[in-house]
């Protein structure tokens, strides 16, 4: 279970401490805040969406040749 914070007259929470030296997080910094089923999270903003993204799904061709893939779909077109 995590740290209880108190929501301020302009709804701010202050990050506690230990959260802050684990996300390495500065003034400054942005965060995305998101609402998944009723529950708030807050993400570090990444200095670059595309470097995050780099290699997600990588798994899904692991024991899949590509190039044999690629030929097969794109004879299924004609």
């Amino acid at each position: 279970m995590g740290v209880t914070v108190k929501v301020g007259p302009k709804y701010q929470v202050v990050i506690p401490q230990g959260v802050r030296k684990k996300i390495d997080l500065h003034p400054q910094d942005e965060m995305l805040v998101e609402e998944i089923n009723g529950i708030v999270v807050l993400i570090p903003k990444p200095k670059s969406f595309t470097e995050l993204m780099i290699g997600l799904g990588k798994e899904i061709w692991k024991d899949i040749d590509v190039k044999e893939y690629l030929k097969k779909e794109r004879e299924s077109w004609k």
